[in-house]
This record gives structure tokens, C-alpha cells and sequence, in this order.
């Protein structure tokens, strides 16, 4: 039997998109990878190199794109000209063929923009162990570099491009004096901390250096794609680029300027999750260290009797404390307090007294907070996470049937 699909949730175009970063054009065409006739070439191209910094996938199988642009980032010194993306198909588990086909797809942009082939990354999401169809390919690239512009809707073309079964387009922007900080993403399900499926692109126009992108880097990626929980999957092909065409006086806060419209992203992606219907965000605080903060948020997030509690509304806090209690090395666990909604319904050991239905009610907002606060030190860790809906288990179980 079908299970009606929630609503598809609606939320109004950033204010600032990829295209809107001084110096940046971008495209997305129809090549025909893609079954469904859908955009799947994506093209985003920068006057000049760009200052970038990369974070991939962790797993052993990643595919021919990731190894690659891994490999142009080392020999660039994370200078890059453009970065081309094909969805529909993950070009991973192709064994010498798409490590051949990932460097053609590069050294097409590069010989078009007369740059160096390691200046180009490339990116490929979709059906794992399946060859690329070069020709279609091919056809795509040339038309978007022919496409490719610098006003917002090319932005939004190569956001449609790049998504599979996303079931709405993420973006996400803001400005902060001269600079603009705007990014994209694609992902909604396969997904874990330590890079989940996705494709993120988030630029900006502070001029800093390749350095400061990598050590800016990880922190950003620690409250944004690197904490957000789908399924406790994570695949072959997933990206993260942080990019900066340097064209604008960087403000001292700019890393604290840009993370928010990472953490929007990866909110975004928890909130797709493939049939989910909210976002929930663990808040852990006084454990005696960020990796055991880091271990409960995780331990929660990823329990599937946390996830249905928080799809059916049900403020059942012995399944939050009890994973708390699975985590290894609690000094003072008696001292929890659990909060569901700003609601406390757990302390020192027992309930605390709550009103159960308003508990019930609070929960059926679309953004959910769940905060376990601990007496040990100074440690704190947040993770998003999706619910998990009769939807998720229909999706998954026909994804390639």
C-alpha cells in the first residue's frame, strides 16, 4: 500500500544565491542523464581562481569525482577556476573508466576557460555503479558553458541541476556589509555526520586566503554538514567546497558571518529527509568534553526510537535519557536535565512533572528542540536530525525498483 507523501514543504528563495558572489556565473542544463528529463549539468565558474577548501566523503568506495578533486585541490594549493557537476548518476564504483570520465569532464571546462585542469573540480551524485553516458555528458557541459550567467536565476539553474531526490531546492544567503555569503546544497537522504550524501557549494567574496578557507573550514562544517543526521548512512560522493572569489575586504567576523548560512543548508537537508516532517536539534552542554557532547548528540539522533517518538508527537523522554545512558564515559549521569521544547521533562535521576499534551502540541512544530544539559564540564555538541516517517521506508525501499 502507498503511504501519502507529507506536504511538500515551502519556503520563500534566499535573498542571495550562488550568482550573487562578486565575481561567480554559473549554469544548469538539461543533458539527459537523468531519466525524468529533469536539469542534471551544472556548471559554476569564477572570473579568477578562487581561494577554496574541500571536506569529501570518509568512506573507503568514494567515488572517481571525489578522489579526483581531492587530487586537483592538493596540486592547485586550492586554487580553483570552476567546479562541474553532473546528478543522476554518482560516476562511484566505476572503477578506471570514471576515474577517466571524471578527468574529461574537467579537462573539458579547463581547456574552454584556458586554465589549468587541476584549477577544475567535479562533483557527481546519483546511482552508484553506473557508467556515465559521456556523450550526454558532453553535450551538457558545452551548453553550460555557453549558458552559464551571473544573475540570480543561473544560480537557481545550477541549484535544480545538481538535486536528485531532493523534494524542494535548498539555498540559503545573507550579506554583511560589502560581502555576500551565499550557498547551495542537494541531499536529503543517505545521510550522517562526517560527511553526509550531499553536494554543498557556499561561497563568499572576503578576501582571504586558501589557509584561512581550511582552517575556517572544519568549524564551519562542525554545526552545518557535519551535524546533520538523515539515516546513520553516509555514501561515496559526498562535498563540501567553501569558495571565495577575494574581490571584498573580509570583516574580522566574516567565519562567524558565514556559518549561519551553512547551518541553514544542512538544516534544510535534515528537513527533506526523504519523507521527514520536522527538524529536531540536540543541544548537548556540561558534558566533560565536545567528543562525549559530540557521542550523546549522535547516540540520540541516530536511535530509530527517538526518530519515530518525534514523528508521532509522543514527548516520550526515556527513549532521549536512555540513549544518554548508552554513551561510555558519563562521570555524573544522575545529573541530566532533559529539555523537550524549552519543556523540562527529566531531572537527577527522574521525571520531572509536565503536562503531556502540550508537550504533544509543542512537538508538531516543524523546528523541534531537544537540549540534554550534563554537570561534568564545559563540553557542548549540536546535531540536527529528521524525523523518520512511514514515507522514508516506502521511498528507500523503491529507490532503484
Amino acid at each position: 500500500m502507498s503511504i501519502p507523501a507529507p506536504p511538500v514543504p515551502v519556503f520563500p528563495p534566499a535573498p542571495y544565491t550562488l550568482t550573487s558572489v562578486t565575481g561567480l556565473s554559473a549554469a544548469g542544463v538539461k543533458a539527459g542523464i537523468k531519466a525524468s528529463g529533469n536539469p542534471d549539468v551544472a556548471l559554476l565558474v569564477a572570473d579568477a581562481p578562487m581561494a577554496c577548501a574541500g571536506l569529501f566523503t570518509q568512506n573507503h568506495f568514494a567515488a572517481a569525482p571525489v578522489l579526483l578533486s581531492r587530487k586537483h585541490l592538493a596540486a592547485s594549493g586550492g586554487l580553483v577556476r570552476a567546479v562541474v557537476v553532473n546528478s543522476g548518476n554518482a560516476n562511484a564504483c566505476t572503477g578506471t573508466q570514471g576515474e577517466a570520465d571524471a578527468l574529461e569532464m574537467c579537462t573539458r571546462v579547463a581547456t574552454a576557460l584556458k586554465c589549468p585542469v587541476e584549477q577544475v573540480l567535479v562533483c557527481s551524485t546519483g546511482v552508484i555503479g553506473v557508467k556515465l553516458p559521456m556523450d550526454k555528458v558532453r553535450a551538457g557541459i558545452d551548453a553550460a558553458l555557453t549558458q552559464r550567467s551571473s544573475d540570480v536565476e543561473a544560480g537557481r539553474r545550477f541549484l535544480s541541476a545538481i538535486m536528485t531526490t531532493d523534494a524542494f531546492p535548498k539555498e540559503a544567503g545573507a550579506r554583511h556589509g560589502e560581502a555576500t555569503m551565499a550557498g547551495v546544497c542537494k541531499g536529503a537522504g543517505m545521510i550522517q555526520p562526517d560527511m553526509a550524501t550531499m553536494l554543498a557549494f557556499v561561497a563568499t567574496d572576503v578576501d582571504v586566503s586558501v589557509d584561512a578557507m581550511r582552517a575556517a573550514m572544519r568549524r564551519i562544517a562542525s554545526t552545518s554538514f557535519n551535524a546533520v543526521h538523515v539515516d546513520t548512512h553516509t555514501s561515496t560522493n559526498d562535498t563540501f567546497l567553501l569558495l571565495s572569489t577575494r574581490r571584498v575586504p573580509a570583516p574580522a567576523d566574516w567565519e562567524q558571518q558565514l556559518e549561519p548560512v551553512a547551518r541553514r543548508l544542512a538544516w534544510l537537508i535534515a528537513r527533506d529527509g526523504e519523507g521527514a516532517t520536522k527538524v529536531t536539534t540536540i543541544r548537548v552542554s556540561g558534558a566533560s568534553s565536545d567528543a562525549v557532547a559530540r557521542d550523546i548528540a549522535a547516540h540520540v539522533a541516530a536511535s530509530g526510537l527517538v526518530r519515530t517518538a518525534l514523528f508521532g508527537n509522543d514527548p516520550n523522554w526515556g527513549r532521549f535519557v536512555s540513549q544518554v545512558g548508552n554513551v561510555k564515559g558519563l562521570a555524573a549521569p544522575q545529573r541530566l536535565v532533559c529539555r523537550l521544547q524549552g519543556i523540562e521533562v527529566f531531572r537527577a535521576g527522574e521525571p520531572t512533572p509536565f503536562d503531556r499534551a502540550a508537550a504533544s502540541k509543542a512537538m508538531k512544530a516543524e523546528d523541534v528542540s531537544l537540549e540534554l544539559l550534563l554537570d561534568e564540564g564545559v563540553g557542548h555538541a549540536l546535531l540536527m536530525t529528521s524525523d523518520l516517517s512511514y514515507r522514508y521506508v516506502e521511498v528507500n525501499a523503491e529507490y532503484t525498483t
